[in-house]
């Protein structure tokens, strides 16, 4: 029988977290720490423009690689290819699985901007990994990192990045202009397109705000994820072959692929439903850029917003 009471016990890890403002300050940080010095990368050629662009101002060598429209690659091309780096998305809240023999002593990156939390399932020997709350929450900004590997936490500010005070903001005007009748639409997308020029601006790497940091442990996420699985339960009942994310992990988005989405989309802005895309565009070419559309499981939606959701996506597809 262990001893009961007094301090409690606490494992030791190796792997050490931070927090940042966002995912793009959080890709920043790996970037320009002094192991990333002469890498070669490899990046999905399904990605988010902005990983891209990113790259480009830091002035970094990188190549693509096949995803296909089922969210999956194959591991032989990468044997065939030049890399020090492998960049992977855990595509929609589903963990991706790689043999260790096609990693070697290989540094892998996780982007995991469709979770709320993570760990190194896999056991990467050389592993960096961040997610982004905004993506998956109510959240205007922040995003965790965990890795396994000597990193300089110098580079992060400990100033609150501009954004994230806009984007609270633009959000409250949402809220009132939604509930209160205060306010207007255009008020809130003027303000929300500041927020969002002042995050496309940025090259620093600020911290995660303090509120933010309050809003992350009021949470409740184990509810939160039965009410998104149950969701995306119904959804996956009714569209099971439109389905590309069929098993995922963490429940925020159910993802459609359709032959005809932009008119699917235009369909529904009729009926008020403004339903995102991940990801409208890149450099490089691969169809599911024009073919995917995401529907969002998130509780924030009553039981009969969603229903009336589904109806509307049923009649216009």
């Amino acid at each position: 029988m262990r001893n009961i009471g007094g301090e409690l016990e606490l494992k030791f890890s190796n792997v050490e977290s931070y927090f940042t403002d966002s995912g793009r300050s959080s890709l920043r940080f790996f970037l320009r720490t002094s192991i990333n010095k002469n890498k070669k990368y490899l990046l999905p050629d399904f990605f988010c423009e902005v990983i891209e662009r990113i790259f480009i101002d830091e002035n970094i060598e990188y190549s693509f690689y096949k995803i296909d429209n089922k969210l999956l690659f194959d591991e032989r091309e990468l044997l065939n290819k030049d890399f020090d780096v492998l960049y992977v998305i855990n595509y929609f809240g589903m963990q991706t699985s790689i043999e260790s023999s096609v990693l070697k002593n290989k540094i892998i990156i996780e982007d995991n901007v469709f979770f709320h939390n993570f760990e190194n399932v896999l056991k990467y020997k050389h592993w960096f990994a961040f997610n982004s709350f905004r993506k998956v929450s109510q959240l205007s900004g922040g995003s965790l990192i965990k890795t396994n590997l000597d990193l300089d936490e110098d580079l992060i500010s400990n100033k609150n990045a501009p954004f994230v005070k806009v984007k609270n903001v633009a959000k409250n005007i949402k809220y009132e202009y939604l509930n209160n009748t205060l306010f207007t639409e255009q008020e809130y997308l003027d303000k929300l397109k500041e927020a969002e020029d002042d995050l496309d601006k940025q090259k620093n790497i600020f911290n995660i705000d303090n509120g933010l940091i309050s809003n992350l442990i009021s949470m409740d996420i184990n509810i939160q994820q039965i009410i998104r699985k149950r969701r995306f339960e119904i959804l996956y009942s009714l569209f099971p072959q439109e389905c590309i994310n069929k098993k995922p992990s963490y429940y925020s988005f159910f993802i459609l692929l359709v032959k005809n989405r932009n008119k699917l989309r235009e369909k529904l802005m009729r009926d008020n439903i403004y339903l995102p895309i991940h990801w409208p565009k890149s450099s490089v070419s691969n169809e599911l850029y024009n073919k995917i559309i995401s529907i969002p499981l998130f509780e924030i939606y009553t039981k009969q917003e969603f229903l009336y959701l589904i109806e509307k996506i049923k009649g216009a597809l």
